[in-house]
C-alpha cells in the first residue's frame, strides 16, 4: 500500500491503479464495435481516484461503488524483481529475466553487455546497451481500442482518455517495478515535460512519438 500510494502521490495521480473502471468501459465498447460516449467516459472517470483506495493486511477497501483496481501497470515489473532476487539467492550470476518487463543479472553470453532492442513504431528499432538497470516499455501497439491506436489501454486517470503524445515509452530504472510504473507517468508527460520529469526521478527515458 505504501509503495502504491507513494507512487500515486509523487506522480500527482498520473500512476493510479484505480483506472480499472475506465479500462472496462473501453473494453465493453470495443466488443460492441464502438468507442464509449463522452458522457460515459466522464461518469466513469469520477470513479477513479487512488485516494479512495485503502489497503491493510486484512482487507482492501474501495470507498465508492463501482471502483476497481488493476495492477497490470506494476505487477510485471514487481514479478521480475522478485525472480531476480530468487536467482541471486541461489547464486545465479548471469541472467535475463523477462516477466513482461525485463531485469538483468551480470553479462550476456560471451561476457558481453546485455543489448536490447525496443519495438519501433517505424522501420528502425532503437537498440540499448544495458548498464545493469531494469527496463520497462509501455506501448499503444498491442492493446488498442480503435484502429488508429489513438485510444488504447494506457488511460489518463485525470481525463479518462489515452494521452496523445506517445506511441511507446521505455524507462530504465534501478528496479523493474519502478520502471514499470513510470512508463505510465511518462506517457502522461508532454514532450516539454519529459526531460525534467526524467531528471526528477533519476531515470532514463526513450519516448517514441505517434509517427516515429
Amino acid at each position: 500500500q505504501h509503495d502504491l500510494a507513494l507512487q500515486a502521490r509523487r506522480t500527482d495521480g498520473a500512476f493510479d491503479v484505480t483506472v480499472q473502471p475506465l479500462w472496462q468501459l473501453y473494453a465493453q465498447a470495443q466488443k460492441e464495435g464502438r468507442l464509449p460516449r463522452p458522457e460515459h467516459v466522464a461518469q466513469t472517470q469520477k470513479r477513479v481516484g487512488w485516494e479512495r483506495l485503502q489497503v491493510s493486511a486484512e482487507r482492501i477497501t474501495l470507498a465508492q461503488p463501482g471502483m476497481g483496481v488493476s495492477l497490470n501497470g506494476i505487477a510485471q515489473g514487481y514479478a521480475a524483481d522478485v525472480v531476480k532476487a530468487v536467482l541471486q539467492a541461489h547464486g545465479i550470476a548471469h541472467a535475463q529475466i523477462d516477466a513482461g518487463e525485463t531485469t538483468l543479472l551480470g553479462q550476456a553470453p560471451g561476457g558481453l553487455p546485455w543489448t536490447l532492442a525496443v519495438e519501433s513504431v517505424n522501420k528502425s528499432s532503437p537498440v540499448l546497451r544495458m548498464d545493469g538497470r531494469a527496463i520497462a516499455t509501455s506501448s499503444d501497439a498491442h492493446t488498442a481500442f480503435s484502429a488508429d491506436h489513438v485510444n488504447h489501454h494506457i488511460l489518463n486517470p485525470h481525463t479518462g482518455y489515452s494521452p496523445a503524445h506517445w506511441a511507446s515509452v521505455t524507462v530504465l530504472a534501478p528496479c523493474c517495478v519502478m520502471a514499470d510504473a513510470l512508463t505510465k507517468v511518462f506517457f502522461m508527460s508532454s514532450p516539454q515535460q519529459l526531460h525534467a520529469t526524467a531528471q526528477a526521478w533519476g531515470v532514463d527515458v526513450l519516448a517514441q512519438r505517434k509517427h516515429g
